[in-house]
């Protein structure tokens, strides 16, 4: 009977000790991992405070949680280092893919616990009104509450200002908690005293809704591992094609003479073109921005404008083979090329700015574009020299014939 009451008190003391702080966790990625608890109270009223964890390592330059199902509308809270050994939590309004605004609406609390541990960053946070807010709604009792997630690696903002300007996320992924699975009894900070969280309910991404690889819960899925690949591609790619083979191209006629070689280079342009564009599609895709974007909208624009550019310098090849002089549909062949170059230079430079490239990424490339460009009008300058020299010569040929 002894070893019974025993045995039963034991298991009520862990019940309750367990009880306090059953917050569920999730790891989308590699060291960066989120908590979410609900006191019975708050869940019971469907209003009340809630609490949530944040916690990266200090090479990331911020992390973020939110409630809803996607960025737009969505209730975040943002976490960077502020420079003095502590955390900055922010709370902000998303509007869509473009940089979170602050808000005070959201009544956000740091908690202890908080701060920078080693090569750790963790905030402790108790929100008092996060079950609605201008955009949305969280319902605390739900069994797979909707909330999303995004990280940007690099240098610590080092802020203490909530409203500090941050760089486009380098990934972001849905995730989803079963609230009823993340009571807690009391109504008190329950990342204190249980090793700062580490000993809650294991990280588990299954509920992402993708196709996450098994057997941890702190690996990303493929097609997020992807995209730091796909945005590289993509970028230099149509770098290469904007800045570089479209003007070399286009001022090799005017300057070697040659139809067949400025139709093949041109034509090796043009396909590699495609190939940047498709692989902007899929990064588009998985990163959710899709037309929604100056960058993406004006691409788009861009490169179905370039697809028929093949047909009129086929046009304007036949032209001149017959008339043996440049038309106007020569010329619109070559002014039209022209403004599609400029303004395929011009949205190299909006999808930098989209990507939160580095200001010297931003430099060399219009540095780049800047001497390629300005050869491209120096062997455009030449080329109608020449070419109006040999008219001349031509001419004076003919003259001379009668």
């Amino acid at each position: 009977m002894q070893r019974l009451f025993t045995s039963a008190a034991l298991s009520a003391v862990t019940y309750s000790a367990l009880g306090a702080a059953a917050t569920m966790s999730q790891c989308p990625i590699d060291g960066v991992c989120y908590q979410v608890g609900v006191p019975e109270v708050s869940a019971s009223s469907g209003s009340g405070n809630i609490y949530f964890q944040l916690k990266a390592p200090t090479t990331y330059s911020w992390v973020a949680l939110g409630t809803g199902t996607m960025m737009s509308g969505a209730n975040i809270f943002l976490m960077y280092a502020d420079g003095a050994g502590n955390v900055t939590v922010s709370a902000r309004k998303g509007t869509g893919h473009v940089m979170p605004q602050h808000q005070t609406e959201t009544q956000l609390e740091l908690l202890a616990g908080s701060g920078i541990n080693g090569d750790t960053m963790m905030a402790n946070v108790k929100c008092a009104n996060c079950e609605s807010w201008d955009g949305g709604s969280l319902d605390l009792k739900s069994s797979s509450a909707s909330f999303i997630s995004a990280w940007k690696a690099g240098n610590p903002l080092n802020s203490k200002d909530p409203a500090a300007i941050i760089t486009r996320h380098d990934a972001h992924q849905p995730l989803k908690f079963d609230l009823t699975q993340a009571t807690l009894t009391d109504d008190t900070n329950p990342f204190v005293g249980t090793n700062n969280g580490d000993s809650t309910t294991p990280p588990n991404n299954g509920n992402s809704g993708s196709d996450a690889d098994s057997g941890s819960g702190s690996t990303l899925p493929s097609w997020i591992r992807e995209i730091p690949t796909l945005k590289s591609a993509h970028g230099i790619l149509m770098s290469i094609v904007m800045v570089v083979l479209y003007p070399i191209g286009s001022i090799l006629m005017p300057l070697v003479g040659s139809w067949v070689l400025h139709a093949v280079w041109q034509m090796v342009a043009f396909l590699a073109m495609w190939a940047a564009f498709g692989i902007g599609i899929t990064l588009a895709h998985r990163t959710g921005i899709n037309f929604t974007e100056h960058h993406t909208i004006l691409g788009t624009v861009v490169v179905v404008l370039f697809g028929v550019q093949p047909i009129g310098g086929l046009i304007h090849h036949r032209y001149y083979l017959k008339h043996q002089k440049r038309g106007l549909v020569s010329h619109g062949h070559i002014w039209y090329g022209r403004i599609l170059m400029v303004l395929g230079i011009i949205n190299g430079g909006l999808g930098l700015k989209l990507a939160g490239a580095a200001q010297s990424l931003v430099i060399a490339y219009s540095v780049i574009a800047a001497v390629f460009f300005s050869a491209y009008i120096g062997g455009a300058v030449l080329g109608e020299v020449k070419r109006h020299r040999g008219t001349g010569l031509g001419d004076r040929a003919r003259k001379a014939s009668n």
